[in-house]
């Protein structure tokens, strides 16, 4: 593939979330999101003074928001932000992948909810909140998110990738957003 078929997978993402009702495309990104949690709530190590929850009860809670169950979004989405921040600092590419993890359920949450959620990290000027992913749409922004951290690679911008091949597995990334791509439009 070349470096302008991301560009036009992203596009075919935004078509797709555009004609897409909110509520599937939220059903979507749990099924992608979901199984990288598993990693996540590994992570049981105190990330800050005070958490209002641990990373293991945040992933619980995650997946029962999920299911429709009343939890403390406020708690998750920060345990989740602190998660992301804190991982997003060291230089291990694993806890990278982490990070990019604990944001895009972060994000999820805040598509579920719809609303802005709480977090003692967001007013970090650190925080790199999904703002700062590919992707017109949220829906867009995740799963180009996804398409690196499903392939175990530290997020990279496409363009960035494009342009400098011996960086990350520019490929890689570029055949897992295209089967996620697939998929998503044959379910739909």
């Amino acid at each position: 593939m070349t470096d302008t078929s991301y560009a036009a997978l992203l596009a075919t993402l935004d078509e797709l979330a555009e004609r897409t009702e909110p509520q599937v495309r939220l059903a979507w990104l749990h099924d992608l999101i979901a199984p990288l949690l598993d990693r996540v709530e590994q992570e049981d190590d105190p990330l800050s003074d005070e958490p209002r929850i641990s990373t293991p009860d945040a992933v619980r809670a995650w997946h029962r928001a999920a299911a429709g169950d009343q939890v403390d979004v406020d708690a998750v989405y920060d345990q989740l932000m602190t998660v992301g921040l804190v991982y997003s600092e060291d230089q291990d590419p694993d806890l990278h992948v982490i990070s990019q993890t604990a944001y895009a359920a972060a994000a999820w949450l805040r598509l579920l909810t719809g609303r802005d959620l709480r977090s003692t990290v967001e007013d970090e000027e650190e925080v790199e909140g999904i703002e700062e992913w590919s992707g017109s749409s949220v829906f867009t922004q995740i799963i180009d998110m996804l398409a690196w951290t499903r392939t175990g690679q530290v997020y990279t911008f496409w363009q960035d990738a494009a342009a400098d091949p011996g960086y990350c597995d520019f490929p890689v990334a570029t055949r897992e957003l295209d089967a996620m791509v697939s998929t998503l439009v044959h379910r739909a």
